[in-house]
């Protein structure tokens, strides 16, 4: 198989794009125009895309740009410029919520801006060939996450599966190019067997008076790969390298051309899944079925011709049968996503969380009592499903019901399951559904509502206990003299208790504010560690730095081994902590790009590191060995005792011991104590001011 995205927009440069400052090529905006054409776009919207390149290349001359505009062109084009105003969907250095939030209300006032923001990626992934490999990688993921998603969730699947493909080949070439050759290897042998079988299958259809349109459906290389990767499957074992699609006039026409195919070849069973009765999120419909000839597997897939120009255009489709007329559930479907995903997520971190969660494309279709059908992320639960229905239901669910018995609340769904919520009759969500470790909630739009719910119903009680869980730390830890405003204001808040009251609904961890009151307190000064101590070959978590975490798990991924000195980076798992990879392992880099908001900062120790001291008082039982034993534990935990004083004149019974520790940083501290917290002799331990 030859590359298929060595287009001719490959002559272009970074000087003929917005990038870095740069305007815009007459080039450039001549292969846009080019895929608006090809994505059939009205001239309406192709006016817009003039003017707006006018203005971005000649501000000066806006009147002039605007003056063949009708108003509502004009309101468009008002839009747009308020998209690019950061360039955050260019310029991958940029990205933020607040220009995901300007995307989405424009698109509201007139979705074929998609047109336009999806064209200008594609033009500019295409031409990314001739960027630097740091340029490529970047784009890669901005692309990833917004624009093929987008693309996804709006069925422009046109342009989705190239996004995806060029985004797959920047960021992970060596496996790309694998699949690629692979794909080439057989291609004639595939070709040829596609030809017959279609030849074949054409035959039958007229016999039974069928007119269909038969045609191999060309593979793309990253649907391959995440295929391979779901299914644990070499590529020699996927089912649908080998496929073609049947294109007929009705409904009717897709279940008589199914029953044929089946008739003429044996099909694999659990391969079968039917698009039309069941259409995906993105109303995507489609039959799917696998089926054995001369012993190799061949996908076939069979819709009508308007579903499959629904399938390649999304709601690029919709004017082109727009008359006034009548309705159209599937584009009005796609439109209300973008706005319930505004109207449910006022804060920024929930709606870009909301957004990469609903344009997952692991999806589940599950059933209401009343047969209709619900689109979740795979791997979504009872309560994820509660609050889809309703947000209501979701705030009173206390039960639910799979197939008619009842499973836990942290049980997967799966596609097919009938699902009833038993309900209690009044609103409780609880607290531990917003735990990610507890397994509740798998999507971000639930967690969203949830988090919702206790800012406004229970900001007094939420005040309360963070207040309380905020004092006793800081008194634990000797920092209760720190600033407040400017705890506050590293925040960005206002007031305390609106500090408490985010502490309570887990928006800001205990663990944060200490951080931040102890760098206030104790800033640390570089001096050397009072015993050398050497880095083993084998790496160990206690050598890494975990920027902004201090209570996740952190393990070495085994799929890259890395070592000290390798340049490393964090990955933040469902379930797992976090996993540090080597920069250029193949898993790391295809993780970041689908979920590049788990990415987290890691880096190896220094052999010089910002040690400090800190005196503790330890109050314990008066029993044998317990001295040995702290010791014994501060030794494991690479906090050096550099004083030790014991008191056992107190009438408690115990003994109190103060001892000075050095440590790294805050986070080194807050193990320790916790370690220390859990002798068993330790009755009480505590920071002296």
């Amino acid at each position: 198989m030859s590359d298929s995205h060595e287009h001719s927009t490959d002559d272009l440069s970074t000087d003929d794009f917005w990038l870095d400052g740069n305007h815009c090529s007459p080039a450039h905006q001549s292969k846009t125009l080019t895929l608006l054409d090809e994505l059939r776009a009205d001239e309406d919207i192709k006016q817009i895309f003039i003017a707006f390149h006018q203005i971005r290349n000649n501000p000066d001359k806006l009147t002039q740009a605007v003056s063949n505009l009708t108003d509502n062109q004009q309101k468009t084009l008002d839009d747009l410029l308020k998209i690019h105003q950061a360039d955050w969907l260019l310029n991958p250095k940029s990205n933020n919520a607040e220009g995901l939030r300007r995307l989405l209300f424009a698109m509201l006032n007139d979705v074929r801006l998609v047109l336009i923001l999806l064209a200008e990626q594609l033009v500019l992934m295409r031409a990314a060939l001739n960027f630097s490999t740091d340029l490529q990688k970047q784009l890669a993921t901005s692309t990833m996450t917004y624009h093929a998603a987008l693309a996804n969730r709006l069925g422009v699947w046109q342009i989705k599966w190239e996004l995806e493909d060029l985004s797959f080949r920047y960021s992970d070439t060596v496996t790309y190019r694998m699949i690629a050759n692979k794909l080439a290897e057989k291609r004639d042998d595939r070709e040829q067997f596609i030809a017959r079988c279609s030849a074949e299958l054409q035959q039958a259809l007229k016999k039974h008076d069928i007119d269909a349109d038969i045609a191999g459906r060309p593979k793309h290389i990253y649907s391959i790969y995440k295929k391979m990767q779901q299914k644990n499957l070499q590529f020699e074992g996927l089912y649908d390298i080998r496929a073609i699609r049947v294109l007929v006039d009705s409904v009717a026409d897709c279940y008589a051309a199914l029953g044929l195919v089946h008739a003429n070849w044996p099909h694999v069973p659990k391969e079968f899944d039917d698009y039309i009765a069941q259409p995906k999120g993105n109303m995507y419909q489609s039959l799917h079925t696998v089926v054995m000839v001369d012993g190799k597997t061949l996908e076939v897939q069979i819709r009508t011709h308007q579903m499959h120009e629904h399938a390649e255009l999304g709601v690029a489709a919709h004017w082109r049968y727009k008359d006034g007329s009548k309705e159209d559930s599937g584009y009005d479907k796609k439109v209300n996503w973008m706005r319930e995903l505004l109207n449910e997520n006022a804060h920024s971190d929930d709606l870009l969380d909301a957004f990469q969660s609903d344009t997952q494309e692991e999806r589940i279709y599950v059933f209401t009592p009343e047969g209709d059908v619900i689109d979740l992320p795979n791997g979504s639960t009872a309560v994820d499903f509660a609050y889809q229905v309703h947000t209501e239901v979701g705030h009173r669910c206390q039960g639910a019901k799979v197939n008619g018995a009842i499973v836990p609340l942290t049980r997967p769904l799966k596609t097919g399951e009938q699902i009833e919520i038993l309900t209690a009759k009044e609103p409780k969500p609880s607290k531990d559904w917003l735990y990610e470790q507890s397994g509740y909630l798998q999507s971000a739009r639930a967690r969203a509502k949830v988090r919702q719910w206790f800012r406004e119903n229970d900001f007094d009680k939420n005040l309360t206990i963070g207040k309380d869980m905020l004092e006793s730390e800081l008194n634990k830890y000797a920092l209760q003299h720190a600033d407040i405003n400017k705890l506050l204001a590293s925040f960005n808040l206002q007031s305390l208790d609106k500090l408490y009251a985010m502490i309570a609904t887990g928006d800001i961890t205990v663990s944060q504010v200490l951080r931040r009151a102890d760098q206030q307190l104790n800033p640390k000064k570089k001096v050397p560690k009072t015993t050398p101590k050497t880095l083993s070959k084998k790496a160990s978590p206690n050598d890494l730095v975990v920027e902004g975490v201090s209570d996740l798990k952190t393990s070495f991924a085994a799929c890259c081994k890395p070592i000290p000195g390798d340049a490393i980076g964090g990955f933040i798992t469902r379930t797992r902590g976090i996993s540090v990879h080597r920069h250029g392992c193949v898993n790391y880099i295809h993780m970041i790009s689908e979920e590049p908001n788990r990415l987290i900062n890691v880096h190896w120790q220094d052999s010089l590191s910002d040690y400090h001291s800190s005196v503790l008082h330890i109050i314990v039982d008066d029993r044998k060995n317990v001295i040995k034993d702290i010791s014994h534990l501060l030794a494991q935990l690479d906090s050096d005792i550099m004083a030790l004083n014991t008191d056992t004149s107190s009438d408690d019974n115990a003994v109190h011991i103060e001892i000075a520790i050095q440590t790294q940083d805050f986070d080194h501290l807050n193990r320790v104590i916790n370690r220390l917290s859990t002798l068993q002799a330790v009755k009480d331990i505590r920071r002296k001011s």
